[in-house]
């Protein structure tokens, strides 16, 4: 499985942040001893690993909270499996810790056929520092189509890399996603 950034995006369709991709180039990623793809997904496209998100995008002024600005806005990050290419949209809004800072939209194909969409929420966990990384608590969905295929996610750690991607890790399995911004 090759994960390759793109827009923002970040969900939890069976999607964790796994696998790391350059900003423009294709990384590898595979699946891991659990059957479970770098991007949180199944190998049949469903959620396996849970991210946040939703997709609303509004949120409060970049003076309203901790998150670093230039965490804030929208990045999308795109997943190569088995039944093709599926998306990840990321949101990040300014917020407080508790506050829901994140929303993430996943979509793509079923390896079963048909197709999911589903939409998590999470808040921020601590206060940042300037620079970040900014961790991420454990999300929850909040829309799915089918709802079986979206599944909570685990807390995750957000971080900018120097060529302006934005890097998401899973804290406990170590499985990313890096996300180019897109607005």
């Amino acid at each position: 499985m090759a994960v390759r950034g793109r827009k923002r995006t970040i969900g939890r369709t069976t999607a964790s942040p796994t696998g790391t991709g350059s900003p423009c180039t294709t990384g590898s990623t595979g699946s891991s001893s659990d059957g479970t793809n770098a991007d949180g997904t199944n190998a049949d496209g469903t959620n396996a690993d849970g991210a946040a998100g939703d997709d609303d995008g509004s949120g409060g002024s970049e003076e309203d909270g901790t998150v670093p600005t230039a965490f804030l806005g929208t990045w999308s990050g795109t997943v190569e499996g088995g039944g093709g290419a599926s998306t990840r949209r990321l949101v990040i809004q300014q917020g407080e810790v508790g506050d829901t800072v994140l929303s993430l939209t996943a979509e793509g194909p079923l390896g079963s056929g048909g197709s999911y969409h589903c939409v998590f929420r999470a808040d921020l966990e601590s206060e940042p520092s300037s620079g970040g990384p900014v961790r991420i608590g454990p999300s929850r969905v909040t829309a799915g189509e089918p709802m079986s295929s979206c599944t909570p996610g685990e807390p995750t750690v957000l971080t900018l890399l120097p060529d302006g991607t934005l890097h998401r890790e899973i804290t406990a399995t170590g499985k990313s996603l890096t996300y180019e911004r897109t607005g």
